[in-house]
């Protein structure tokens, strides 16, 4: 599929660019799948490729009931999976429906309004919020949703590393990983951009 589609929006955009009055008829869009080029968007919003690679994504709507930030992971909507989103993860292990659009500003996608939700190939994902050892990525690391108080709360929404060792591993964890690292992080890498490879069921 090309990247651009009629009536849809770019990357880096939502489908109604603010808060939507009503839903209306755009519930019909809700789960559209496309593919998109492996592009990065550099801060003058230029976008330049960064490899032949395809990231697919999935139109979605944000019922959460606030923003949602770029490059932080969302829940599905209890009733309206491959439609809607709830907020961010906040349990261990959670299932992760994706990622929030890491070329959207930083101010993220108001409630009601759609956005392409990352699921599958190469994106940008937000490191946990604070320094510790929790925020240390190596190359090919395994990742699954990290715990936070709230979904609404600034530690949600964010990657740790499933442990490698068997014993330690649940099938909730392994069925719901995320994906692997790209580039790694240390631990003062705190809240910033870390190139993953999603991998999302």
């Amino acid at each position: 599929m090309s990247d651009r589609v009629s009536s849809l929006p770019r990357r880096g955009r939502t489908y109604s660019g603010g808060t939507p009055s009503s839903i209306g008829q755009s519930v019909g869009l809700e789960g559209y799948v496309q593919d998109f080029k492996d592009e990065l968007r550099t801060g003058a919003g230029v976008l330049s490729q960064r490899s032949g690679q395809m990231t697919t994504a999935m139109l979605v709507r944000n019922a959460s009931g606030i923003a949602l930030l770029p490059g932080r992971s969302v829940a599905w909507s209890a009733g309206f999976r491959g439609r809607r989103v709830a907020g961010y993860t906040t349990l261990t292990a959670q299932e992760v429906a994706g990622y929030v659009d890491d070329q959207l500003p930083s101010t993220g996608v108001a409630n009601n309004d759609m956005f392409w939700l990352l699921r599958r190939g190469p994106a940008l994902i937000r490191t946990a919020h604070v320094a510790g050892a929790g925020n240390v990525f190596a190359v090919n690391d395994v990742l699954v949703a990290l715990t936070a108080v709230t979904t609404g709360a600034v530690t949600a929404g964010r990657p740790a590393v499933l442990a490698v060792a068997a014993t330690t591993n649940t099938a909730e964890a392994i069925i719901n990983r995320i994906g692997r690292v790209v580039s790694a992080m240390t631990t003062s890498q705190t809240n910033a951009n870390m190139l993953v490879e999603l991998q999302l069921m």
